[in-house]
Formats: structure tokens, sequence, C-alpha cells
């Protein structure tokens, strides 16, 4: 069987890393080769950073239960073929234009066709707001991108994290923001310009952004925007795309997620920060609203 070829010599103060994949019991299942380095504590709450980049060639099933690791995983297939199952869904890998964004708290298993060897190329990594990135994304995880795109990131990538030096971070942040820019440009997110906010609903996220923590109540955003409640929602909904109550809780969401990003503040004063009236009903709150308890998100931030 394969055995894992080695990464590149590590600089003083960073750690480089190659792993083969295995199987329940511990023996190599595939040849790997995946560079990386070790995020400082202020690029894995500040910035995108890459966990590891490289490449992994199978040539037997290889099966990984959901939270095994931390992040995402982008990828191409560079050589062979097989199929990805995720999620009760199976998808066909060969070489071609299509990327995949793999959410690696998904159970998933990569099955080589018989006789082949099924390689990938890509790069694990997470950042701050990626519960939001995945949502905004949706559910399908292929996509089209040129295939001197993918390849020329991945290269850098690759480049930057064998022979780490001053600046690293900051350029793979860079590097992994444009790479997302891709893939939201292939959903569409962005395709038409946004029209101008009416006045009264101006003031209304004005209002909002400057205080998401407030339980904000009906007629305080009447008040605000000086209309009826009937006329400002109507007039939210058809400028911004979104009812006003959907904006209310992703704002106030996007505000609770990076309090619970700081490990010195706990849950219930996160809670309370929040305006909740106590830590469970914030907790039946976000997990309705994430699929996640606070406690899980804190630990995919860890991680």
């Amino acid at each position: 069987m394969r055995r894992s070829v080695g990464a590149g010599v590590p600089r003083p103060g960073w750690t480089s890393r190659a792993n083969p994949g295995h199987d329940a019991v511990g023996m190599p299942i595939s040849t790997a080769q995946l560079h990386g380095v070790e995020p400082s504590p202020a690029a894995r709450r500040l910035l995108w950073h890459a966990l590891s980049v490289g490449f992994v060639s199978r040539d037997e099933v290889e099966r990984h239960d959901g939270m095994d690791k931390a992040g995402v995983f982008l990828f191409a297939t560079a050589a062979g073929s097989g199929e990805l199952h995720l999620g009760g869904r199976r998808f066909r890998l060969e070489p071609s234009n299509r990327c995949w964004l793999i959410d690696l708290r998904l159970p998933r298993t990569y099955v080589p066709d018989p006789g082949r060897t099924l390689r990938t190329e890509g790069v694990r990594f997470s950042g701050p707001g990626l519960e939001s990135w995945l949502e905004l994304l949706g559910p399908d995880p292929a996509y089209e991108l040129a295939p001197l795109v993918f390849k020329s990131r991945q290269r850098r990538l690759r480049s930057w994290l064998r022979h780490p030096e001053p600046g690293l971070e900051w350029r793979v942040h860079l590097e992994l923001t444009a790479l997302l820019g891709e893939l939201l440009s292939t959903r569409g997110v962005f395709r038409s310009p946004v029209s101008a906010m009416p006045p009264a609903v101006s003031r209304v996220v004005e209002a909002v952004r400057t205080d998401p923590a407030r339980a904000w109540r009906a007629r305080e955003l009447a008040v605000v925007a000086g209309r009826s409640y009937s006329r400002l929602r109507d007039e939210f909904h058809r400028s911004q795309g979104l009812t006003l109550h959907a904006f209310l809780r992703e704002a106030r969401l996007d505000l609770a997620r990076i309090l619970l990003s700081d490990p010195l503040r706990t849950v219930k004063e996160v809670a309370f920060a929040l305006n909740f009236s106590s830590e469970h009903y914030f907790s039946h709150w976000f997990r309705r609203a994430t699929g996640l308890s606070p406690s899980d998100f804190r630990a995919r931030c860890r991680a």
C-alpha cells in the first residue's frame, strides 16, 4: 500500500505537516501530501486561514465521520474517477471544471472506481462567519470554476505554506477571500445592483446596525421610520428582498457569533449581552436559527 509523501521543511515558528489517510484500524489507505501551518490565535479569530493544502490519492474506499475535522474542504478531482457520498446523495468525481465545497461536519465517503485511483487536490480552511457563508452559498456542494483559476490558487497556497514567510497569514486570507468570491459569483449572489434604500428603510437599517443586540419591537421601528408598521413592513420587504423580521434575526445572529467566538465570555454573558431573558432561551433560539448549540459553535471556533 502506498504511504504518505513528506511535506516541506518548516521554518522556525511554524509547523508543516503531511498526513496519510487512515481507515478504522489505523492502516494507511491513501497517499497524501498535505502542507499546512498552525494559524496564530489572531488569525483564527479574524482571518480566513488554511489548515492544509495539497493532494490525496485513494485506491480504496475512504470514510469519514462527521465533525472529524475543523472547517470546510474545497477540492477538485485531479486524476482518476469515483464518487462522493455526502448527505445521502452521490456525486460523480472526475477531472472537469467542477469543484466541491464540503462542510466537514457532515459524514462523507470517497469511493474510487474499481481499478482506478481517485486523486483530489484542494484546501481545507476556516474563518470568521463560516456558518453565514455556508448558509448563503446553499446546500449544493458543486461549483463550476475554470480549472486554471482553481489550480493557480492551489499552487500559490501550497507554495506559501511549504515555505512560510512573514506576512503569510494575511496573504492566505486574501487568497481564500478571492476564492470564496469566485464561489459567490457562480451562485449569482451579487448579480443585481442593490437599489437605493427608501429613507424610512435606511433609518431603520442604521438604527438596527447601531444596536443589533437590542430586542427591537414593531412600534419602536415604526417610530424610527416615521411610518405605520404595516407600511414599513411592506416597504422594507419590497426594497430589501427579505422580511423585517429576518433582517432583525440575522443582525442579532451575526453579533451572537462574534460574541461566542470570544473565549473569555460565557454563554450566559453572551445571552445577557444580547438581551435574552435567560441562557436557556438564548441557546434554544441560537440552535433553532443555526442548527448548532452555542457550545457546538464555540467548539468549531476553537478547532
